[in-house]
């Protein structure tokens, strides 16, 4: 799980911080569960909503109109640790990785070089087994053209299912090769807006510290 740290907005103020670390280990974690309950729900309604924990919409796609990190609704948990003084909440796995991304702003890695890296997570085919999505891709990105018929001047860009239905996978690795010597470019880095995930404002921290705190004294 990758950690998504708030911004300095979220912290908590002093007061509520050592309130915090003066309770026992066991209300100190009953206080941290609330909050990540309280920070989990939020997000996700956040999310569905498009929006930051202050309530800012998100940047749009530049292309398209489908909602940003669909399906990030799911699989958010949140955990305790460092003897219950830490409140951590993220996903798991890649989807953290993908989240903290957007959260920070990071542009993001494109073009044919990370095509190349998530090929090679594939189980490898064989070389007279059709050529791959990726490899039709990376050919498109390439500029590959079919041979001139008649009287064409130039030929025509193919689809990525006429490669991948006309080509074997060793057939494509050489025209690939071919085309690579002649397109320097290989990588390039795509602007990514920052889309705020996680936070909590330390006005709606404190009332939740608070309220657990009375709980804890009237138990």
């Amino acid at each position: 799980m990758y950690e998504i740290r708030a911004d300095k907005r979220s912290y908590l103020r002093v007061k509520e911080q050592f309130e915090l670390l003066k309770l026992e280990k066991k209300a100190r974690a009953r206080v941290l569960k609330e909050l990540g309950k309280y920070i989990t729900k939020t997000t996700k309604k956040n999310i569905r909503a498009q929006r930051d924990p202050d309530g800012k919409a998100w940047s749009k796609r530049k292309n398209g109109r489908r909602k940003m990190l669909r399906g990030f609704t799911k699989k958010l948990k949140h955990f305790q640790k460092d003897n219950n003084r830490v409140l951590v909440v993220g996903w798991p796995s890649r989807r953290g990785t993908v989240a903290l991304a957007h959260h920070t702003g990071e542009a993001e890695e494109s073009g044919l070089q990370q095509r190349f890296k998530q090929a090679k997570k594939a189980k490898e085919p064989k070389k007279t087994d059709p050529a791959t999505r990726e490899q039709a891709k990376e050919l498109r990105d390439l500029g590959y053209r079919l041979p001139p018929q008649g009287r064409q001047k130039r030929g025509k860009k193919p689809t990525l299912k006429f490669i991948t239905q006309n080509m074997t996978v060793a057939e494509a690795a050489k025209l690939i090769s071919d085309l690579e010597n002649k397109t320097p470019l290989r990588k390039w880095e795509v602007d990514r807006p920052e889309r705020r995930l996680i936070g909590i404002s330390p006005k709606r921290a404190a009332m939740i510290i608070k309220r657990e705190m009375n709980r804890n004294r009237s138990n």
